[in-house]
Formats: C-alpha cells, sequence, structure tokens
C-alpha cells in the first residue's frame, strides 16, 4: 500500500486539481504551514485527505513530520503544484515495490501554460518514492534529498505535472524565500569568496540557456536561465551579508569615562562593525555614575546593552545561545585577576561552539 504526502502553503490555485488527480490513493497527508488562503477549504473536500498544520522550519523537517502522520510505510511526496498524470496513477496502484529501492519520476515543467522542455526544467527527475523504514528525508532548508545515498534508483512510468508560476512575480518571490533559506541553511560552514559571486552567477546562465539550450524555449528559456542566475547571485550575496553583520564587542569593565572613549573609538575602527555591545560593569557605583550620554558614540551598533549583575552568565548567554556570532571583540580597559578569568571564559565558550570563527581580539591597558 501507498501513502501520498503533500507538503503546502497557500496552494489554492492549483491543490484541487492536485488532490483530484489523487482520489484513488486511499490515504493521503497533507501538511499545511498555516495557509491564508482557501487551503485547508479546499483540502476537506476530499475525503481520503488527512489535514495536519505545522510552522515551516525546513523543507527537509517539513516532510519527514508529514511522513510520520502516514498510515503506510511506502510514501510519495506531492508538492501542491503538482498533479499525477493517469498514466502515474495507474502504475503506483499497480506497482510491486522492492525495499531499498527509491523510485525515480519523471517531472514536466510548466511556465504560465507552457511546457519548458529545455534550461534546468528540462529532463527533470525527481526522487520522490521510498520506504520510510529505509531512509529519510535530510533536514535541508531548500531542496529536498535523503539522508542515506541509496545506490538503488529505479524508475517509475508515467509522469507529474508541474505548474509552479505563471508571472516573473511569483518567480522573484520564490527565488527571494530560497535564497534566504539558503544563506541561513550554509551560514557557519563556509565563507563564501566574493570574487567568485558573479562567476557562479554567470555559469549558471551560461549552463541553463546555452548548455541545456535554454534558447529553444523562446522568452520562457530566457527568462528561467536569467533567474536561476540571480538566484545563484542573490543566495551567495545574503550568505556573505551573514558573515559581515553577526558580531558582537564586549566591554569589560566599562567604568572609566576616558578609557571607554578610546575603547568606542576602538570599535568604530574595525572592519566589520557589531550589532551587539555589551558593556560589563562589576561595580554598581560606577554603573550609577555612568555617562548615558557616551551611548550615542556608538554609532557602530544596533543594540547596546548595559550589564552589572551576573556578569558570567550574560557572557554564555550572548556567546553560547546567539547562532549568528562570528568573533567577540574583548575590549577591557583595566587588567586584573578578573579580567582574565573573563577573557580565560569567553576564550572556552568561543572554541566549544563550532559556529563562532576563533578570532580574539584583547585590547589591554597596562597599568601605570
Amino acid at each position: 500500500m501507498l501513502s501520498i504526502c503533500v507538503n503546502v502553503k497557500n496552494g489554492e490555485r492549483y491543490l484541487e486539481r492536485s488532490l483530484a488527480s489523487l482520489n484513488k490513493f486511499a490515504d493521503v497527508v497533507l501538511l499545511d504551514n498555516y495557509s491564508t488562503d482557501k487551503t485547508i477549504e479546499i483540502a476537506k473536500k476530499f475525503s481520503n485527505v488527512r489535514v495536519y498544520q505545522s510552522e515551516f522550519n525546513g523543507m527537509g523537517n517539513v516532510r519527514n513530520l508529514a511522513a510520520s502522520y502516514a498510515s503506510n510505510d511506502w510514501l510519495l511526496f506531492v508538492d501542491c503544484d503538482e498533479v499525477l498524470s493517469p498514466e502515474l496513477v495507474d502504475v503506483l496502484l499497480n506497482y510491486k515495490f522492492t525495499r531499498g529501492n527509491i523510485y525515480n519520476i519523471y517531472r514536466k515543467n510548466y511556465y504560465d501554460g507552457k511546457l519548458v522542455e529545455s534550461s534546468s526544467w528540462g529532463n527533470d527527475w525527481i526522487k520522490r518514492l521510498y520506504n520510510r523504514q529505509d531512509t529519510k528525508f535530510a533536514d535541508n532548508h531548500v531542496h529536498d534529498s535523503f539522508d542515506d545515498k541509496l545506490t538503488n534508483v529505479k524508475i517509475i512510468g508515467g509522469s507529474m505535472i508541474h505548474f509552479p508560476y505563471e508571472n516573473v512575480s511569483q518567480l522573484i518571490n520564490k527565488m527571494q524565500f530560497y535564497s534566504t533559506l539558503y544563506a541561513n541553511q550554509h551560514f557557519g560552514k563556509k565563507k563564501p569568496k566574493l570574487w567568485l559571486i558573479p562567476f557562479r552567477a554567470f555559469f549558471m546562465f551560461i549552463k541553463c540557456y546555452i548548455i541545456k539550450r535554454g534558447f529553444k524555449d523562446g522568452y520562457e528559456g530566457l527568462l528561467i536561465s536569467a533567474f536561476n542566475s540571480i538566484g545563484v547571485w542573490s543566495k551567495y550575496i545574503k550568505l556573505n551579508e551573514l558573515y559581515r553583520k553577526k558580531s558582537i564587542a564586549i566591554i569589560l569593565n566599562a567604568n572609566e569615562i576616558t578609557d571607554l572613549h578610546e575603547v568606542i573609538m576602538n570599535i568604530n575602527e574595525q572592519n566589520v562593525l557589531p550589532e551587539k555591545v555589551l558593556l560589563l560593569f562589576e561595580n554598581k557605583e560606577e554603573y550609577q555614575n555612568f555617562n548615558r550620554n557616551l551611548l550615542t558614540k556608538l554609532i557602530c551598533a544596533a543594540d547596546v546593552i548595559l550589564i552589572v549583575d551576573n556578569i558570567d552568565e550574560s557572557i554564555d548567554k550572548y556567546l553560547n545561545n546567539d547562532q549568528y556570532i562570528q568573533q567577540a571583540i574583548l575590549l577591557n580597559n583595566h587588567v586584573h585577576l578578573s579580567d582574565i578569568k573573563y577573557i580565560q571564559k569567553i576564550r572556552h565558550s568561543l572554541y566549544s561552539n563550532k559556529k563562532i570563527s576563533h578570532k580574539i581580539f584583547v585590547k589591554k591597558q597596562t597599568n601605570a
């Protein structure tokens, strides 16, 4: 027996047509990511469809969650803008599936009602049919793939009909969505090389329009090739921006106005300006006497935080729990035993967190 799983958000445009092509299957699971259109209303028209809801937290995760609701181990995933051909339905209802195999299905892609047979949309085979006892989807944010690289890939007859976009606005919105997901997924792994980004984007256009013969599809081929190229540019630029912006400056013992002024100037001269500046006061009296007007000089910081109590805990909070911190700038204007302990503690936090690059800048002022 085969269960069908459908992931959807605001898919009213083609959902009814998609679910109608599944009416011969007894078990259809629809996992909705809190749609605001008529998605749920449409789904409830079909007696073989069970509806669940969850937030979208990555393509792989929502795929696996939908799989957990299915009644059968053999699963086929269908998106809300995909329709099964009658030939494919007949094959699926009569096919004898074999454990250890993943099945490839041919997908025909349409743009604004026209079949696109070249560029990156042509010769489109998708792996969506598998046994959940054999594998599961990897926790990718963007495109789905399987955790285990099963080598036994079989081809199923018939095809899926795919209606992803009808106009340029939809292309732009989806490109923005997927490029942001890509940047968030790959942040902390490897910083992109800026000089390579234009070449990557240019090669993507050449690959889609020339190598994969996108020019044969006329306007649609040119449009798809161009947006694939722009998508490459967008995802790497967004990834680079995450590396540029996410940093933190920590000022230890911010208790002398003259010294603090020098420290602030040092922060503003950094090549990568921090998003957060933490001012740590060991002495409450010094904190109360602090000249708050000095904060106006912290023009580089999006968020300035003054901390008096529980300094150790505060350091742990901002270093260990903030996944976006890429560098810690430790600035202390008085050197004594407690300062060194703080620095050692933060160093330990940095090296124990793989998502934080190991860059520590310490400015010390020697005692007179």
